[in-house]
């Protein structure tokens, strides 16, 4: 079974539990009311915050993700409005050229060979304690509904090759904060700075 990638988080966040709707569901209200509390005035908040975050989390379940964290504050008072999702793609059915990652695709075949430095397309390539990324940061609209109005979005995706043996992860930034998209990516870079991807142990079986 392939590892999950560690890094750690600024601040504070909440972790989803994805494994079965019930489960994200029961996290989203257990995250909900760590960051906000019990108190009755704060219940249209709850059930803002709820909503918001069990679409996002259903989305990223929807789509295979194998983690998903929630931010609340970068700081005491200082809310940071984004979350993370946590895929592993299947290295044979990803099509590297199409998504514009033909240098993760090389890193594979050659043991990773690592440089720095901005391709053509505007992803940004770095090396992190022998893993490769790659980021790809666009902006794209939330459709609106109902109860909400379309809303731009800041997506940073940061491709992450690893060898012996060789995996594949996406992690997926997002948040609203697009006025501030430089001081977002210095951010979401830090915490891809602290990337671990320790191999998984085979169990032991007993004879």
């Amino acid at each position: 079974m392939t590892s999950t990638p560690r890094f750690a988080l600024p601040g504070s966040w909440g972790r989803i539990n994805l494994a079965t709707e019930r489960t994200t569901q029961s996290s989203v209200r257990k995250v909900v009311e760590h960051a906000i509390g019990r108190d009755d005035n704060l219940a249209p908040l709850r059930a803002d915050l709820r909503k918001r975050f069990a679409v996002a989390a259903e989305i990223a379940r929807a789509n295979s993700a194998v983690d998903f964290h929630v931010a609340l504050e970068l700081a005491p008072g200082v809310p940071l409005p984004a979350w993370l999702g946590v895929f592993l793609p299947e290295i044979d059915s990803t099509d590297f050229a199409a998504l514009g990652l033909t240098e993760l695709e090389d890193a594979l075949g050659v043991g990773l060979a690592l440089t720095d430095g901005e391709d053509a397309v505007g992803t940004t390539t770095m090396s992190v304690d022998k893993i490769k990324a790659v980021r790809q940061a666009f902006h794209r609209i939330s459709p609106a509904t109902e109860d909400e109005p379309a809303l731009e979005l800041l997506q940073v995706d940061y491709w992450l090759a690893a060898a012996n043996p060789n995996r594949l992860a996406l992690l997926t930034f997002t948040t609203n904060y697009v006025d501030f998209e430089e001081q977002m990516l210095d951010l979401f870079d830090a915490v891809i700075s602290t990337v671990r991807w320790p191999t998984s142990v085979p169990a032991l079986v007993a004879g």
